[in-house]
C-alpha cells in the first residue's frame, strides 16, 4: 500500500506542475524577431529581416517593391496590441516579440512588444 501512496503523490504533483505550466505558457510561446522597420503606418509596418542595414533608397520602395527586393526577409508587424508606437519609426533596427506568425506571403503577425537597439547589436 505504500507505493500505491507514492505513486498517487507523485501524479498530484505532476498535474500541479502541469497547471502552472499553462498559466505561464503564453509566455512560454513568445518569438521573437530582429529586423529593420522600412515602412509604417497607424496599423502595421513592414519588417525586413537582415543582418545587414536596409540602403537608404529602399526606404523609398512601395510595400510591393519592398515585398518583391527582400522576399523572403519581409514580415508585416501588426501594431494593434502595443500601447506606445510612436518610438517605432522607420529605420530603426528593433527586436519585436509576438506569439503567432501567419504563414502567408509575406508572413504577418501582431506584435506584443518591441525593443529599439543600438546599430551594432
Amino acid at each position: 500500500m505504500p507505493k500505491l501512496g507514492v505513486i498517487l503523490m507523485a501524479f498530484i504533483l505532476f498535474l500541479v506542475g502541469c497547471n502552472k505550466n499553462e498559466q505561464n505558457g503564453d509566455e512560454a510561446k513568445m518569438q521573437s524577431l530582429i529586423g529593420y522597420v522600412v515602412l509604417k503606418d497607424d496599423d502595421s509596418a513592414i519588417l525586413i529581416t537582415s543582418t545587414e542595414a536596409p540602403e537608404k533608397e529602399d526606404y523609398k520602395l512601395s510595400e510591393e517593391q519592398l515585398i518583391n527586393k527582400f522576399k523572403n526577409q519581409v514580415v508585416i508587424i501588426g501594431l494593434s496590441e502595443l500601447d506606445n508606437k510612436d518610438d517605432l519609426k522607420q529605420g530603426k533596427k528593433i527586436k519585436v516579440w509576438f506569439s503567432i506568425l501567419k504563414e502567408s506571403n509575406p508572413p504577418k503577425t501582431t506584435i506584443q512588444k518591441y525593443e529599439i537597439l543600438k546599430e551594432n547589436s
